[in-house]
């Protein structure tokens, strides 16, 4: 039996990076409305100041604040009402001392007025006055020019990820379109004589296929397309036929299952014979997914990727290679982590990197990881999971009460 010659997560990682830089990133102009979730592949800079002119935060009057020192429930100041600024209309009017205009929510203020009356310490005396029951400090409900945004200024940097808060911002600066990062197409291939597909029935020795759903779901989650799924039998031949055509069309080609030793785990000779570069890494010091493969065809310029059958395993070092990966050649910030401290004692796998699940418990401002302890082929423990843990391959593990950096997930 041939051994396998493991590499770090670290030399796997930066042997992917090596390729995949070679190659100028797919970008594509898409409108505003399509770009969620989406991957800024440019700077965004204010073609001009938002707001680009002085506007009232509430419904009220526009007013000079000097002619409210003083004002109170008790004691009004009194104000000759010019009239009213239209929503939408740019202003008409000059407030002098003594004056006001009507304003309503986010309507420009008229020249020389300083600060906003709410209408609530309003109350109108017949036509054209009011009287003002509130003391108005200088510039109070106003927003300025370029107080949100100013020209010229940077908006959003290249590799954020365009949630509704960001695509808001945009609409903001009258962006119809934006460049993003074109997403990586992904085929999915799932190996086995025992998989059975959804809706079929459930007989003796067969499983259902867990790994094309949790992985296309995976590739989703992190800006991915996933282009073409199939489900192969341990048929050499068969799996050979599927991996020669797709690596043509998509940039990441992933084989869960049959990157082991067993008799019918073709998958690294296959790929070793399909990419250009042989294979890079097969076996990486990483618990769970140690038999984990990795190769490129520079040709296609499509990676490939031999995935442990475990769902586990095949979701996490999906994450840990695919994703960090290509996050890292987007320039998108790292995956969300917090501290924690642990629940319990936690012993680490020897020589290995050691990927743990954890529940995360919350008291005030503080959280606790708490070790989701199963094998990696226990499907359950992942709709449990809400971060998992590195600990490292040299650790002897991590001891109750022990900060750690918890990666959400």
């Amino acid at each position: 039996m041939h051994l396998l010659t493991v590499d770090t997560l670290e030399q796997a990682q930066n042997k992917i990076y090596s390729y995949l830089a070679k190659n100028e990133l797919k970008t594509e102009k898409i409108a505003l409305t399509q770009a969620f979730q989406y991957i800024l592949a440019e700077d965004i800079h204010a073609p001009f100041a938002v707001p680009h002119f002085r506007r009232s935060t509430v419904d009220g009057y526009a007013i000079h604040s000097l002619d409210t020192v003083g004002a109170g429930e008790s004691i009004p100041c009194f104000l000759k009402v010019l009239g009213a600024v239209e929503m939408g209309e740019e202003n008409r009017y000059t407030v002098k001392r003594g004056e006001c205009v009507y304003v309503p929510t986010g309507g420009m203020l008229p020249n020389g007025a300083d600060a906003m009356l709410m209408i609530e310490y309003a109350e109108k005396f017949g036509e054209n006055e009011i009287a003002c029951y509130q003391n108005v400090k200088h510039n109070q409900y106003v927003v300025d020019v370029g107080e949100d945004i100013p020209e010229k200024s940077l908006v959003l940097e290249k590799g954020t990820i365009l949630r509704p808060h960001e695509i808001g911002v945009l609409a903001s600066l009258g962006l119809a379109e934006v460049l993003v990062y074109a997403k990586p197409t992904v085929a999915i291939i799932s190996l086995g004589d025992e998989i059975l597909q959804a809706g079929e029935r459930l007989e003796a020795g067969k499983i259902y296929d867990v790994n094309t759903y949790g992985l296309y779901a995976q590739a989703v989650k992190f800006g991915f397309a996933v282009q073409e799924y199939h489900h192969v039998k341990d048929d050499r031949e068969a799996i050979c036929r599927i991996l020669e055509n797709v690596v043509h069309h998509v940039d990441i080609v992933c084989v869960s299952g049959g990157s082991s030793q067993g008799e019918k785990d073709f998958t690294a000779s296959l790929l070793a014979e399909i990419s250009t570069t042989g294979i890079l890494t097969h076996g990486i010091a990483v618990k769970p997914g140690k038999p984990t493969i990795t190769a490129y065809d520079e040709k296609n310029a499509c990676l490939l990727l031999g995935l442990p059958g475990h769902p586990v395993a095949a979701m996490l070092l999906f994450e840990l290679l695919a994703a960090q990966v290509y996050r890292k050649l987007w320039q998108v910030s790292p995956i969300v982590q917090i501290t924690a401290k642990m629940a319990c004692n936690f012993p680490s796998a020897d020589g290995r990197l050691t990927c743990q699940l954890v529940q995360l418990e919350r008291e005030g401002h503080e959280y606790t990881a708490i070790p989701i302890f199963g094998k990696s082929g226990v499907v359950s423990s992942l709709a449990k999971a809400q971060g998992y843990i590195l600990v490292g391959m040299n650790s002897e593990g991590v001891k109750k009460d022990e900060q750690v950096c918890v990666y959400l997930i």
